[in-house]
């Protein structure tokens, strides 16, 4: 019987006892680990934002100065055009615009054009006033933010 045990031993020895895999077994482990942690990162990021360099929003506004002929307050229709930085429109996205006391909203249609009705208010004594623009779009583009962006004037 202690013969076998010997052969064994002598020729599988690494079967039986291996203390370089023993203490190699836990940097494998860690290795394997951060590998696996990298690449769920990877696809996680990849998931939740499919564009690595999201597109520029080119934004056109009209009527970009307003006028105010008569009291303090007017209600204005502003026309929004939103493309991308290759001139293709931008569908679905959320065009915001405030400031003077109001806020409106539109979505763009299939060609990149919405009409936002906001009121607004000048108070007594000012001549002028800003509008603020705000577009979202999906994932594959940056938003577009411009303060003062309409001019809103007292004629």
């Amino acid at each position: 019987m202690m013969h076998w045990l010997s052969y064994l031993s002598k020729n599988f020895g690494f079967f039986i006892r291996n203390e370089r895999a023993v203490l190699g077994l836990p940097m494998r482990l860690t290795v394997i680990l951060i590998i696996g942690v990298v690449a769920l990162i990877a696809i996680l990021a990849f998931i939740l934002n499919p564009c690595l360099f999201p597109d520029k929003m080119i934004v056109v506004v009209e009527p970009i100065v307003n006028e105010i002929t008569t009291g303090d307050e007017a209600t204005f229709d502003i026309d929004v055009h939103v493309t991308d930085s290759s001139g293709n429109p931008v569908k679905s996205a959320n065009v915001i615009i405030d400031g003077l006391g109001g806020a409106g909203s539109g979505r763009t249609d299939e060609y990149g054009d919405t009409t936002v009705q906001i009121m607004v208010r000048l108070e007594p004594g000012r001549i002028q006033g800003f509008l603020d623009v705000t577009v979202k779009a999906g994932a594959c583009y940056e938003r577009f933010s411009q303060s003062d962006m309409i001019a809103v004037v007292r004629g």
